[in-house]
């Protein structure tokens, strides 16, 4: 029997959750599902994203970061009460886009009319509560049910969003097996709290948990939405809706990088709030491991794109490969962590300015660049955009949190991989 920790646990559901995703989009068009109502699917994956991504990133991190600092009394009820502020989060979130249908249709994507929303709604309200899980797995280190959660959940998912289009039916069909996968996750959820959990509000730890959580909520909305903002520019610069899906299918990055990279950063921001020393030691031991396999995986999977994203999808998605190969240079930024570092020091305030710049950078380059040289100026415009937000964290780290960047980065390891992924990339251009 394989060894679950809290990072292999946390990267194996992430990879489960992302190569669920992926396999969905493969499926839908081998069904025979046509590109144009491949794309509306995206396009209602996309605005569920939009609506919860950053409050539960948000929520999530904070309970991360304050979760190990409290007694075991007020952990019990940290659970219930941060469960509770998901449930009406999600009963927000989902309210406001069947309140906002029209409009949400008509702007966030290049669809005349956007069908199903209706459905999203109630998607969102019953989905959202169970993003909570995998944290509360992860909390309470019960690393074996966390991966157990993600096979069950995430092949359930597969199947009732894909069979109903394999035996003929409608997208239509396929949100109510969404609905329905939904909702057993949000009974398991509720099922697990209610065994570990007390269930008692605890005006106390809301007001703590609310402030330590509305600088990572803005983080999140306004410096991890790189996805989205280059979604929107694709929707306004190209009234082709075979775009979207094209832009979509590429901009996923390498599943892997994307999420072993991000599993580890939550895995350790505990690790950094509690012991700070330790914690800038397994930061660069962990990702120095990480790139040891990380970076030639994504060589690969440069050379390979080329031929297999035709392969898999069809001929209309030969442009995702070239943005997917783009993408896979985000891993040069990615691969760094100062965000766990400055999380560590409950500076949450200070990403929200790294966030902003971020930001700032990624409108304007998206439609410079996206009017300039079509949907791979977008991308690139996503990369550069990501450099700046760890430049900034790295140098306050720096000199603010007096961290010199050589106490949680490799960077023998990150310069020499980095150019031999350049390398890599120009060559591909060739294929």
């Amino acid at each position: 029997m394989p060894r679950f920790d809290k990072i292999n646990s946390l990267q194996i559901f992430q990879v489960l959750q992302f190569g669920t995703a992926i396999l969905i989009g493969v499926l839908l068009v081998k069904a025979g599902l046509p590109t144009s109502l491949v794309s509306v699917y995206e396009a209602l994956m996309f605005i569920a994203s939009l609506f919860c991504f950053f409050w539960v990133a948000g929520g999530q991190n904070a309970l991360l970061q304050l979760f190990a600092k409290l007694d075991e009394a007020t952990q019990k009820r940290a659970i219930f009460n941060v469960f509770l502020l998901f449930l009406l989060a999600g009963s927000v979130a989902g309210g406001l886009l069947f309140l906002f249908q029209k409009p949400v249709g008509q702007h966030l994507t290049n669809f005349e009319q956007m069908p199903l929303l209706n459905l999203l709604a109630l998607f969102l309200a019953l989905n959202s509560p169970s993003f909570l899980l995998q944290i509360i797995y992860l909390l309470l280190k019960k690393y074996r049910q966390l991966v157990v959660f993600g096979a069950v959940g995430f092949g359930l998912q597969l199947v009732l969003v894909v069979l109903p289009i394999f035996l003929g039916f409608s997208l239509r069909e396929s949100m109510y097996g969404l609905l329905a996968w939904a909702l057993v996750k949000l009974i398991w959820t509720t099922v697990v709290v209610y065994r570990h959990a007390e269930w008692r509000l605890d005006p106390f730890f809301f007001k703590k948990y609310l402030l330590l959580a509305w600088p990572l909520l803005l983080f999140a909305a306004i410096g991890k939405g790189s996805e989205y903002v280059s979604g929107l520019a694709v929707s306004t610069l190209f009234e082709d809706p075979k775009a979207f899906a094209i832009f979509r299918y590429g901009a996923r990055e390498l599943p892997l990088a994307v999420l072993m990279v991000g599993a580890l950063a939550t895995a350790l921001i505990p690790e950094m709030a509690e012991n700070p020393a330790l914690g800038l030691k397994r930061v660069k031991e962990q990702t120095r491991k990480l790139s040891h396999w990380l970076y030639p995986i994504s060589m690969a999977s440069m050379l390979a794109a080329p031929f297999l994203f035709p392969l898999f999808f069809n001929p209309d998605f030969k442009t995702s490969a070239r943005i997917f190969n783009i993408f896979t240079l985000l891993l040069a930024s990615r691969i760094l962590l100062p965000q766990v570092v400055t999380m560590g020091a409950g500076k949450n305030k200070v990403l929200i300015i790294s966030a902003l710049m971020e930001l700032l950078v990624l409108i304007g380059l998206s439609y410079w660049w996206g009017t300039a040289f079509g949907l791979e100026g977008i991308a690139w415009a996503a990369v550069a955009a990501f450099m700046v937000d760890r430049v900034v964290l790295v140098w306050y780290n720096w000199r603010v949190l007096r961290i010199p960047p050589a106490d949680y980065i490799d960077w023998k390891i990150w310069v020499g991989y980095n150019l031999a992924l350049a390398f890599v990339f120009l060559i591909s251009l060739q294929i």
